[in-house]
């Protein structure tokens, strides 16, 4: 194999790399190291994977229509593999204790991470990347390589092993929760939420194959406690497997929505999410990509969209660029904003569920516009656009809740929830619509005086 040294001219100067070594055979690793072979047969890439071929954690992940069309852009031959493996879903359906509520129109891709991977390691290797299965590559192991790429996960030992160089921040979510699978029968996007003795549950399914949906269970922490799931499961005798004690329980509260079936384990148990964030995604030769660079919480289901968008800058920046340095930079701009943005929107996502079980008293039309709403991705103008007769339900069931609905022969309500008068103690309200004076006004009393007339 002849390496890329100062053979090539890229962008009128030398290419200055030709060994690429990518830590991490999960799907940005793997999509990553075909992407650098199409463009540049005669570099040499190595991807090595601490675990074997066939042995994957989890279930289903998801596409948004968005990612797929970026997929078939950059690489219509791995883009057509996965489609023919994948189940389309537009519609989300939320289960509330006290009634059913249906939202169409959000297209989805869900894929078994298994095939998935299959896939890619396929295609990998076919474009000419060395696989290396059942490899622990050691922290600085492989810093001979020109490009180095950490692609080894949320957990990333290579990026742990220097976090200063990078500004790593690594903080931890709320809520327990367990990724389980199921070969219940479910077509839509599904949020189940059940009631128990001890707090709250909730389910998110979403179908990734025939006859198989991957299930997130999650709950708070009083609630996990109390139920007695917090406790330690005996792996003794099932060294890497499943909490089946916790399977066995969640099987019997989340049983009117399985139809019979059970839930099922991949080496599932419970954990806290891990929201990774890194000042900076490169140093000297070495670059982060996908969860090892930043992660979002699984709520908007970005993970291993975000890693495989990841993968398709950084190969095009490194095409372009024989500096491999400059490429990182490139890579890192174009990314940094459409991650954060997603980082943003996961952030009160994650709050909303880690408190879901504070709303269920809700009427279920109230509860669901405060689901849908619940990150700046869909604003209270978006829903009403899609689904008017939705919003106006919400915006009655809350007037007869305050008390403000209209009575038979009555004038209308007010059109608006944030149009009602709110009750302060003794303190009138005329609705809940507020002004916030800038702190250099002259004369914030008459600014609030100003306000207060025009409503």
């Amino acid at each position: 194999m002849i390496w890329l040294e100062e053979i090539e001219q890229v962008n009128g100067g030398a290419a200055m790399w030709g060994k690429v070594a990518v830590v991490g055979g999960g799907p940005a690793g793997l999509f990553l190291a075909r992407l650098i072979r199409g463009a540049r047969p005669d570099a040499r890439v190595d991807v090595y994977e601490r675990n074997a071929p066939h042995e994957a954690n989890g279930f289903g992940v998801v596409f948004s229509a968005r990612t797929m069309s970026r997929l078939r852009r950059s690489d219509p031959e791995t883009h057509a593999r996965i489609v023919r493996a994948s189940v389309t879903v537009s519609d989300m359906e939320l289960r509330h204790p006290r009634a059913t509520l249906r939202y169409g129109g959000f297209d989805f891709s869900s894929i078994s991470r298994q095939t998935l991977l299959t896939i890619l390691q396929e295609q990998a290797a076919s474009a000419g990347a060395v696989l290396h299965f059942g490899h622990h590559a050691a922290p600085g192991s492989l810093d001979d390589a020109d490009v180095v790429v950490y692609a080894d996960g949320a957990n990333s030992a290579q990026r742990d092993a220097r976090p200063e160089r990078f500004g790593t921040t690594v903080r931890y979510g709320a809520s327990p929760y367990m990724w389980l699978g199921t070969e219940a029968p479910f077509d839509a996007a599904t949020f189940a939420f059940v009631a128990t003795g001890h707090g709250h549950f909730a389910a998110h399914a979403y179908p990734y194959a025939e006859g198989l949906t991957t299930v997130v269970v999650e709950t708070d922490p009083a609630t996990w406690q109390a139920s007695g799931m917090d406790r330690p499961a005996d792996h003794a005798r099932n060294p890497g497997g499943s909490d089946e004690a916790s399977l066995e329980r969640l099987s019997e509260l989340f049983a009117d929505h399985l139809g019979g079936h059970k839930l099922l384990g991949n080496r599932s148990r419970w954990a806290t999410f891990r929201i990774v964030r890194n000042a900076r995604w490169s140093d000297g030769n070495a670059v982060l990509l996908g969860d090892a660079a930043h992660t979002a919480h699984f709520t908007v289901g970005s993970g291993t969209k975000l890693a495989m968008e990841d993968a398709i800058a950084l190969a095009a920046a490194l095409d372009r660029d024989g500096d491999p340095r400059a490429a990182f930079a490139a890579y890192e701009r174009e990314r940094r904003a459409l991650v954060t943005r997603t980082q943003e929107w996961a952030e009160p996502s994650m709050r909303w569920w880690e408190t879901f079980g504070r709303r269920l008293h809700m009427a279920p039309t109230q509860f669901g516009l405060h689901f849908m709403t619940r990150t700046s991705a869909l604003t209270y103008e978006g829903l009403r656009r899609r689904f008017a007769d939705r919003v106006d339900e919400a915006e009655e069931a809350y007037r007869t809740a305050g008390g403000t609905a209209a009575r038979p022969g009555a004038a209308p309500g007010p059109a608006h929830g944030v149009a009602a008068p709110l009750l302060l103690g003794s303190v009138r309200l005329p609705n809940r619509l507020v002004e916030v004076v800038p702190e250099e006004c002259d004369d914030p009393a008459a600014a609030v005086r100003a306000a207060g007339a025009r409503g």
